[in-house]
């Protein structure tokens, strides 16, 4: 554990204890911007928790806050070999857990990111151990007051941390993202209620809106803007030869001791990712050549994909992370005078698309046309009968294309009564039917829940944040120069301040 000083003696016992969670890569820069804002509001001891020890450097020699302590979180896990079942046992008791579904989430642990290391049920279970018994520790020895994070679901330890702080009463503020380009949220919750408690109590008794949210709106703040900036300037837009250069550079550097990089030798990293450069050409040519970017006249229900791996889906919708069984069961669910567009995220694009055998069980399905991502999804809106979704932007879109709605997760839209929540796939047929026969759309129920929207969004420019704290992290990582790392900060923070002093005080509204 890396502690600047002696807590004991440095700490202003009137102050109040926050801690900031320092995650991976753009996060840290993001929430330590943040913390900087909310620090010219009011004095009070922070805890930095960093997840990458690459940027340890940077928070030690940093002059914009006064860390009281700087915790590296992997130090906890790293070395250690067993781990005590019974004690997992009284953690999932004590504090509502449950641990196999929070492992199930990691991308290292299954399914994602396991190219280069297998982990086995014992290292899985350690690794979990020590976190939990580290965070638990940390929570019950600093007391805050205080926890800020981006929205969880990212990796596991974020998640466990967000769930042991909520049940022990501590109140976490989260940067969580809406459905509308250049909007967030400042909540306490990964599903953002504030918006949803807020539109009960104004559906019933509420002052008609001067605005008209209708498609026009909703074309307006159109999220696929928002993909289109983290699509730029990628490194999967550079050729070969330039992607092996920059492997090459980025790996003599060396991997940290994190689970996330067991097993990755720089020959195997080499290898993965020209093996990945070439199965992107294959699965791009693939869904040129077998995916329609058509809409014909007929009827169909809309299913868009969610990009893979999302921490939305993760996070908030363990058991339905299997889309394309889950397009199946959508498939077996619909009337027989319907078909099922499926429609692969663009985002996935970065993520290197998905396997072919996944695009061929689509086309496969016989009430199924795979559509292609670039086919506009407006378009798909307008001429659906009704969007299908685990969750995300384009259900949130259909309500204001007066769209039925099947959702099969938590979101702070589920009480309008154009949404159609789904519980178990026996049941799937008779809510999409219902769905469709009983639909009734209400204006003024829209323009009840978009006041409590607006009331609870801040609007500014996120996802350029997002990306320019992304090289922040990049250059920390790979420079090796902490002083040009914070040259560089206060540059980005006097960019962005006002926008940082807008979160702040919002932040700071909540407490």
């Amino acid at each position: 554990m890396i502690i600047m000083g002696d807590f004991t003696n440095q700490t202003d016992k009137q102050n109040k204890n926050v801690i900031v969670w320092l995650d991976f890569g753009p996060l840290a820069y993001l929430n330590f911007g943040i913390a900087s804002a909310l620090s010219k509001i009011e004095n009070y001891n922070f805890i930095g928790i960093v997840s990458e020890k690459r940027d340890m450097s940077f928070f030690e020699n940093q002059q914009k806050i006064s860390f009281q302590k700087l915790l590296y979180y992997p130090e906890c896990y790293i070395g250690k070999s067993s781990f005590d079942l019974n004690d997992l046992k009284k953690f999932e008791s004590n504090f509502d857990l449950n641990i196999w579904t929070e492992i199930f989430t990691e991308r290292s642990f299954y399914k994602y990111w396991t190219q280069f290391y297998k982990f086995n049920h014992d290292e899985i279970l350690t690794i979990v151990y020590h976190t939990i018994s580290y965070f638990v520790n940390v929570l019950e020895k600093n007391k805050p007051e205080l926890i800020i994070m981006k929205q969880v679901g990212d990796n596991i330890a974020n998640l466990l941390f967000y769930k042991i702080a909520k049940k022990l009463g501590i109140k976490i503020i989260m940067v969580n993202e809406s459905y509308l380009m250049n909007n967030i949220i400042i909540s306490d919750n990964l599903v953002s209620t504030e918006i949803s408690d807020e539109f009960k109590k104004l559906k019933t008794n509420f002052k008609k809106s001067s605005k008209i949210y209708d498609i026009e709106f909703i074309k307006n703040y159109d999220l696929f803007d928002s993909i289109s900036i983290l699509l730029q300037d990628t490194n999967f837009k550079k050729s070969l030869s330039q992607k092996i250069s920059f492997y090459m550079k980025r790996l003599s550097i060396g991997t940290p001791s994190i689970y996330q990089n067991i097993g990755k030798t720089k020959f195997k990293m080499l290898q993965y990712r020209l093996k990945n450069y070439l199965e992107v050409k294959k699965r791009t040519k693939f869904l040129d050549t077998n995916s329609t970017k058509s809409i014909d006249n007929e009827n169909f229900f809309y299913f868009p994909l969610a990009s893979e791996p999302e921490a939305r889906l993760l996070a908030r919708s363990p058991f339905f992370t299997n889309q394309i069984a889950l397009a199946e069961n959508i498939a077996k669910s619909i009337p027989i005078n319907s078909v099922l567009y499926v429609k692969e995220h663009p985002l996935q694009k970065i993520k290197f698309w998905r396997p072919i055998t996944d695009y061929q069980k689509l086309i496969n399905i016989p009430n199924v046309k795979l559509i292609h991502p670039s086919t506009n999804h407006h378009k798909l809106l307008e001429k659906c009968q009704g969007v299908i979704s685990i969750s995300g932007g384009a259900t949130f879109e259909a309500i204001f294309y007066k769209k039925p709605i099947i959702l099969f997760s938590d979101e702070n839209y589920d009480d309008l009564s154009t949404v159609t929540k789904v519980k178990t796939f026996q049941t799937l047929h008779d809510d999409i039917k219902d769905a469709l026969n009983n639909f009734n759309f209400n204006n003024d129920e829209l323009d009840a829940f978009m006041q409590a929207y607006d009331k609870h969004t801040l609007t500014l420019p996120f996802d350029q944040i997002r990306k320019d704290a992304e090289t922040l992290s990049s250059i920390q990582w790979y420079v090796h120069d902490y002083n040009l790392t914070i040259k560089e900060f206060m540059k980005f923070y006097k960019y962005y301040e006002t926008y940082f002093e807008l979160i702040a005080k919002k932040i700071y509204s909540k407490l």
